[in-house]
């Protein structure tokens, strides 16, 4: 007699389908609260420009202090405005040395970016021409073995900084992940251009008032870099709100397929309970008139239609629930449906674009939205062409083992339960905001369901309003 074949594969395999779905859902909703935490006071209501050095106009396409100071009075006088430079040197301390990334800054810069200070305070206005520095927590260990270090010194190019405050060091997975290996000094950027006679002021982050798709945000920044003589071809403007945007949409868009799919089940159940009433009513009314059958089977009849009037309810509450607007950049949508210079100049666009930009050296902040973006992306990725695939590649195999309906429901329910405490202890182990939106997790909690419940026992997910044999 042949063995009977093991369930637990079957079983596994659905583990590591709702395990995928559960922890993209955790994570996806963690990343755009992440960068809007990476983006400081002003998180991700702010907008970029940094300098493209491969532009054909390097020295003059680059920050001068006097442009920095004609937009804080004009232009950009009432927005928030911060700059920085970049360059790397040895940091050192009697003879303790550390090669250190040296960032020139104004007194905004805090205010666009997450620097927790463990002691000590930001550079401030006042200190614009004073060797003062801020270093971190990994620079600090270096030279001095302990971060009880404000007030000391340290020596860069040969002169002596005194620092003023100690920022903790980013030890989440986006701040592992982007971490260049050097330790990090702030010092202001006058200072650092006197020192460093070949370094430019790169980057100029403006806090934005519009957090729409309008394009407004980038209109004022480009009319601003026009008045002080720059071309905005030879920047990399980034809108953070539209970013956020983006990122946000593929959760919204994870959410979709998710709904969806409880959707088209819930679709499924209402054809077929409609179905059942309309058997059940020629089948009564071969020997009876509607009066009769209406008045003998009153109760049934309505229990039928408010099963009905529920799953439409639910139906459309789940639509609105998942419904949104879907944004694409305006630069990527042609005038015409079918047209092919469009997506030809794009092409070359986008050449051209990299030509220009080779040798670009992404700014912190850049660096920091590419790992989320990427994460992000394949999130989606694999929630959607792995997690439902194993999912329902293990409900297939528990079918052909023809397992019980409430096994296979107490084990999905108790597993997902399991796998979103499972997913929120990661990110508190990676250091990325727990966020758990109720509403994204009863989605793929009712997608789920909806699922083992059709595919497992068909004649019960049927909804047959009456068998044949009753009649």
């Amino acid at each position: 007699m042949k063995p009977a074949q093991s369930a637990y594969p079957a079983y596994l395999i659905l583990a590591l389908g709702i395990l995928v779905l559960t922890w993209s859902t955790v994570l996806g909703s963690s990343l755009p609260a992440k960068l809007a935490g990476l983006g400081g006071l002003h998180k991700a209501n702010k907008i970029t420009a940094t300098w493209l050095s491969n532009s054909n106009q390097p020295e003059e396409g680059s920050f001068s202090l006097k442009d920095m100071r004609q937009l804080t009075q004009y232009n950009l006088r009432d927005y928030d405005l911060a700059y920085a430079m970049e360059a790397s040197t040895s940091a050192a301390y009697q003879k303790n040395q550390s090669q250190a990334q040296v960032l020139g800054v104004n007194d905004r810069y805090d205010q666009f970016h997450q620097i927790n200070l463990r002691s000590g305070y930001f550079l401030t206005f006042e200190q614009e021409n004073q060797q003062v520095a801020v270093i971190d927590e990994d620079l600090a260990q270096a030279l001095f073995q302990n971060c009880n270090v404000v007030g000391r010194k340290i020596e860069l190019y040969g002169r002596e900084f005194k620092i003023t405050g100690v920022a903790g060091a980013d030890r989440s997975l986006i701040g592992t992940l982007t971490d260049r290996g050097y330790c990090t000094v702030y010092i202001p950027a006058k200072i650092l251009l006197e020192l460093e006679a070949d370094s430019r002021i790169t980057s100029l982050e403006v806090e934005t008032k519009d957090a729409g798709t309008t394009g407004l945000n980038a209109a004022v920044l480009e009319t601003a870099l026009a008045s002080i003589g720059q071309d905005p071809a030879n920047y990399k403007i980034i809108d953070y709100n539209v970013a956020g945007l983006l990122m946000e949409q593929e959760n919204l868009l994870r959410n979709f397929v998710a709904g969806t799919v409880a959707i088209v089940i819930l679709f499924g159940l209402l054809r077929r309970k409609i179905r059942g009433i309309y058997h059940f009513c020629r089948l009564r009314l071969r020997d009876k008139y509607w009066s009769e059958m209406i008045k003998g089977d009153a109760v049934r009849l309505m229990l039928g239609m408010a099963e009905i009037l529920a799953l439409v309810a639910v139906m459309l509450l789940l639509w609105k629930l998942i419904r949104f607007t879907l944004y694409i950049p305006p630069e990527n949508i042609p005038d015409e449906l079918i047209d092919v210079s469009f997506w030809a100049d794009r092409f070359k666009n986008e050449i051209q674009a990299w030509l220009q930009s080779a040798g670009y050296v992404a700014p912190p902040g850049e660096v920091q939205l590419n790992i989320l973006n990427t994460i992000q992306n394949w999130n989606l990725f694999l929630n959607i062409f792995l997690g439902w695939p194993l999912f329902l590649l293990g409900l297939y195999q528990i079918k052909l083992l023809k397992e019980k309906l409430l096994k296979v429901e107490v084990f999905c329910s108790v597993f997902m339960l399991a796998a979103l405490s499972l997913g929120t202890t990661l990110l508190l182990i990676i250091k990325m905001p727990p966020v758990i939106e109720t509403g994204e997790v009863l989605l793929v909690f009712s997608s789920i369901f909806l699922t083992v419940v059709t595919f497992i026992e068909r004649r019960t997910a049927d909804g047959e309003f009456i068998s044949e044999k009753s009649i």
